[in-house]
């Protein structure tokens, strides 16, 4: 017996305890069919079954197969709600992610235990998968959300043989500002900065995400290195211009940021390796004086 004709003898003793089982690759967005000892693309992207036209913000089997540990979710479609667990497998080294389903409408137990309408539990779930990718602070996207999309954003460069700009922007002691106002006043300032940056990125095409502390990674799909820069000095300007007022005290900040662009067509980069040539990028602009764009 093959390994995938394992997995699904396995999983067919399920089959009358969950609605659905499939098995997907979740970099590529696809279910897989079997046949022997291989497996296949199916026609349609995996999260159709949601009746969705996009990429699920919140994907737990990306990050099933990043972390390479069994993660739930809560999801609904239509008037129903679905427990969905992903579980990463390897087979032939290769990773792949089985995702089983089940129906837990008129099971489901929050808090209390008592009765909850079912619009507002649509509207609980919805808010719990977005705080799962959401900074608390800023309301950007966060780290997490980074390590799903990122993979995703360079696969579809790849395909597409588009490229695919990242710029990691961090701004100048910012410290001073914690330790001259607290830190109450730095949160402060980082959600007025994460204004400024998605008020400069194309809505619905670019994403921009807290990357941790004071730094800032930007997503320009589609997007050429000198378009990435022009985008990256419109954002130094409008930072180095605003002016924060915090009890009665008026200063500036500037920022540094790194840009990086990958040619979907010949480059073949992993998440790890983009990440750490644009912070080779930022570091450069950081010796080069800061306040600049590398």
């Amino acid at each position: 017996m093959n390994v995938f004709d394992y997995i699904l003898d396995k999983l067919e003793h399920f089959g009358n305890i969950y609605d659905v089982i499939r098995i997907v690759d979740p970099v590529r967005k696809k279910v897989l069919d079997i046949e022997g000892n291989q497996s296949f693309e199916a026609d349609i992207p995996c999260y159709s079954l949601w009746k969705k036209r996009q990429l699920c913000e919140n994907c737990i089997s990306i990050r099933a197969f990043n972390e390479n540990d069994t993660i739930y979710r809560l999801e609904h479609k239509d008037d129903r709600i679905y427990m969905i667990t992903a579980i990463p497998v390897d087979v032939d080294g290769k990773r792949v992610v089985v995702e089983i389903l089940k129906e837990v409408t008129s099971n489901l137990v929050l808090g209390s235990g008592e009765g909850i309408p079912g619009l507002k539990i649509f509207s609980m779930v919805e808010e719990m998968n977005r705080i799962a990718i959401t900074d608390s602070l800023t309301g950007l996207y966060n780290r997490r959300y980074i390590n799903q999309r990122l993979p995703i954003d360079l696969l579809n460069a790849s395909q597409r043989e588009e490229p695919l700009s990242i710029i990691l922007a961090d701004l100048d002691f910012f410290k001073d500002v914690n330790d001259t106002y607290g830190h109450v006043a730095g949160d402060e300032v980082l959600k007025e900065i994460a204004g400024v940056l998605k008020e400069n990125i194309r809505k619905k095409r670019d994403w921009v995400a807290r990357y941790g502390g004071e730094e800032f990674l930007i997503c320009l799909t589609n997007t050429d290195l000198e378009s990435a820069k022009k985008t990256a000095e419109r954002i130094r300007y409008n930072i180095e211009k605003k002016h924060f007022f915090i009890e009665g005290n008026e200063f500036n900040l500037t920022s540094s940021l790194g840009v990086y662009m990958i040619c979907g067509a010949t480059d073949d980069m992993t998440f790890d390796q983009v990440i750490e040539l644009v912070d080779k990028q930022l570091y450069k602009a950081k010796k080069s004086g800061r306040n600049i764009v590398k």
